[in-house]
């Protein structure tokens, strides 16, 4: 049974350009996008498709950490 919650922590990466790589806490899920924006879309699909076929009631929420350094903020 999945929690009501499930947590996902957000990094910037630079190596290739700018983007952003989200992966799960709880579950082993990850994915990517080039702006914020895309890697949350990016995050949902992902999310429905790892449990296709799954019976869930209800959807957990999804929450998505992301710290932002001195460079940043």
């Amino acid at each position: 049974m999945l929690p009501d919650v499930l947590h996902f922590r957000m990094e910037r990466h630079t190596d290739d350009g700018v983007y952003y790589v989200i992966s799960g806490v709880e579950i082993a899920l990850v994915t990517d996008g080039e702006t914020i924006e895309d890697a949350l879309h990016n995050l949902r699909e992902a999310f429905e498709l790892h449990f296709e076929g799954d019976q869930l009631g209800q959807l957990p929420r999804l929450e998505v950490s992301f710290e932002l350094t001195a460079d940043y903020a």
